[in-house]
């Protein structure tokens, strides 16, 4: 005599197969948009940290005569000025945050600024 149907081992086997498929999607998503936060995070901290920096180009007399720390939102932007040479100053500007992993991440740039700007020598 043949039934139809399945056996209740057939039908846990099944379920086990479904639920491991399941979980590993929704790991794969969450990895995926814990990538996607962190590259968010660091584009800000990119944006923000040429944004200052072109303040400062615009108007030299923006720049701090001692470090110079700022907080917007998760960003920590610090900026230093530092003279090298007469006339001539290095500016550091870095932003720190937190990620929402919990790792400690920055970003920096430096430059320098001549006090006239860039001019040719009269010799």
């Amino acid at each position: 005599m043949k039934e139809d149907g399945f056996t209740i081992i057939e039908v846990v086997v099944a379920i086990l197969i479904i639920g491991v498929t399941t979980v590993g999607l929704v790991m794969g998503f969450s990895n995926g948009l814990a990538v996607v936060e962190d590259i968010r995070q660091t584009s800000i901290a990119d944006r923000l940290v040429q944004e200052k920096m072109e303040k400062l180009r615009g108007n030299t007399e923006l720049i701090p005569a001692t470090s110079q720390t700022v907080t917007e939102d998760i960003y920590t932007i610090t900026i230093e000025a530092t003279s090298v040479a007469p006339a001539l100053t290095q500016v550091s500007i870095k932003v720190n945050w937190i990620s929402h992993t919990g790792k400690n991440l920055s970003r920096s740039l430096v430059t320098y600024f001549a006090e006239n700007g860039i001019t040719k020598s009269s010799d």
